[in-house]
């Protein structure tokens, strides 16, 4: 799994507008640190674990009595032994908006260099290698995945062939359907909801691309 480089930036971060003792965010090889919180990161031997490392993010607005005054960016890792930290923090009434929006996406984008493009890797390895996983409650195949796609009744296990699969990205959640029949066979990945749904892309893309190549 990649690790951060010694030039890793440190944030400070105020979780509302009114806090008066900022938490220092930073990552190490190790570990992530927020504050008192410390979670444990796997290291390159613990990747057999299926989703060793997880984590969720997204943007989600803060309403007043009568409209909106702001808007809060959560990010949220967990390891397999269901150590978890939290990080949020918001912008009200436009106060500093872009440069909290830009620490937002600085954070983003160091945690995905840092510990999950090397999670893609491991993922798109084990394809290479034809041995099944599951990432994001997908399980991936050589022949093909299997998603779990609702209907009026109930949630059912749906097996699709790679030159089946469908996908649609989305500012807020990621889409994979049946091109055979997309409106019986799909299913929606929230990126701040649901767990690894950022990783679930990558890995999901860099395959079928890999087909279209062929």
């Amino acid at each position: 799994m990649i690790t951060p480089d010694s030039n890793q930036k440190n944030w400070l971060i105020k979780q509302s507008y009114f806090d008066r003792k900022p938490k220092n965010l930073s990552f190490t090889p190790q570990s992530i640190l927020f504050g008192s919180q410390k979670l444990s990161v796997p290291t390159i031997t613990d990747l057999s674990k299926e989703e060793p490392l997880e984590y969720r993010f997204g943007i989600t607005w803060i309403r007043g009595f009568e409209f909106i005054v702001g808007r809060k960016y959560q990010l949220l890792i967990k390891n397999s032994d269901g150590e978890m930290i939290k990080i949020s923090f918001g912008s009200y009434y436009g106060i500093n908006k872009v440069h909290l929006y830009n620490q937002y996406a600085e954070i983003l984008n160091q945690l995905w260099e840092s510990y999950f493009d090397g999670l893609v890797d491991h993922y798109l390895a084990l394809f290479s290698q034809k041995t099944p996983f599951i990432l994001a409650n997908v399980t991936f195949e050589e022949s093909g995945i299997k998603i779990k796609s609702a209907n009026f009744i109930k949630e059912e296990e749906k097996s699709l062939l790679w030159s089946d699969v469908g996908t649609k990205n989305y500012r807020t959640y990621f889409a994979i359907f049946s091109k055979q029949n997309p409106s019986n066979i799909n299913k929606g990945y929230s990126y701040l909801d649901d767990w690894n749904t950022g990783v679930l892309y990558s890995v999901i893309e860099t395959i079928l691309k890999g087909f279209e190549a062929k």
